[in-house]
């Protein structure tokens, strides 16, 4: 968890340098689409600082009143990082409308629009990097919080290129008008991005059923492991953050023992665990009178 944290923070500091930097590139460049780029980076901040919160808040082990721990806090973040993503669009649109309308000179590319470029070019890389690492470290800790934050850098990164690209056209064929364009395109694509990354943390809120992939593993390993058993139906899972719960019924045979119908089970969930790293599983035991011919027969 410590891992986490430090990463989380350093989020926090990249984003300010990248935010400096790119406003720096705004006023000097009087670009704007490099201003809608920079108040882009000021939602990163704001996530990458609610995405430490959730991560602290998220940590706190299960206790009366949250017998299933604090691990959604990370979920109900990225919900959040959405709507801040979604807000920055508006105020995006709002000025690039106001720029279609009253279109104003850009600096020339030898001085304010070259260094701000620049800057931005200098900004860019950084935030590219920085995604990359907590896309992997997001991926190994199974982090909701840190992958939301991965997946709106990297976003994040291809407005800048397609920003500098763009700019750089636009002024050499000394159409100023391109640069509000260029600005309501970025807003559309921001726009886009933060209902992607609402709608894919309100599915985890609502306890969306695992992958098919994910699904076939849990049969087959449940198939496997549970010599002795006769079949195992009902089974559910649902995420919370980096915890999985995983609940399913076992039949067994009437006539067999509690401490041989626990032995199956024990065998299970370590053939489970070995592979989901994190996951809870409740397992009801049955006689077979229960069974219903369906979900996992076990050969």
């Amino acid at each position: 968890m410590k891992a986490i944290l430090k990463f989380a923070t350093g989020s926090i500091v990249v984003g300010v340098v990248v935010l400096l930097a790119k406003f720096l590139a705004a006023r000097v460049s009087l670009s704007a689409a490099l201003y809608s780029d920079a108040l882009e980076s000021l939602v990163n901040v704001a996530a990458s600082s609610l995405a430490l919160y959730a991560l602290i808040a998220g940590a706190k082990p299960a206790d009366r009143q949250h017998p299933y721990g604090h691990a959604k806090v990370e979920l109900l973040s990225a919900v959040a990082t959405g709507g801040m993503i979604l807000v920055a669009a508006v105020l995006i649109f709002q000025r690039a409308v106001t720029g279609i309308l009253h279109p104003g000179a850009l600096a020339p590319l030898d001085a304010g629009l070259g260094l701000g470029l620049l800057l931005n070019g200098a900004a860019g890389l950084l935030i590219g990097i920085w995604a990359l690492i907590l896309r992997e470290v997001g991926r190994r800790y199974r982090s909701p919080a840190l992958r939301a934050d991965a997946k709106h850098l990297t976003a994040d990164v291809l407005t800048t290129g397609g920003i500098i690209l763009a700019l750089l056209g636009a002024a050499w064929l000394r159409r100023p008008v391109l640069d509000p364009l260029i600005a309501f395109a970025i807003a559309l694509q921001i726009a886009i991005m933060g209902g992607r990354t609402l709608l894919e943390s309100l599915s985890g809120l609502l306890d969306e059923a695992p992958p098919a992939s994910m699904q076939a593993r849990i049969d087959e390993l449940v198939r496997t492991h549970a010599t002795g058993a006769l079949e195992a139906h009902d089974l559910r899972m649902r995420q919370a953050g980096p915890a999985s719960f995983l609940e399913f019924h076992l039949v067994v045979p009437g006539e067999m023992s509690v401490a041989a119908a626990h032995d199956i089970c024990d065998r299970i969930e370590a053939a489970l665990k070995a592979e989901m790293r994190g996951v809870v599983i409740t397992i009801h035991v049955e006689p077979e009178a229960k069974a219903k011919h369906h979900g996992v027969l076990v050969l």
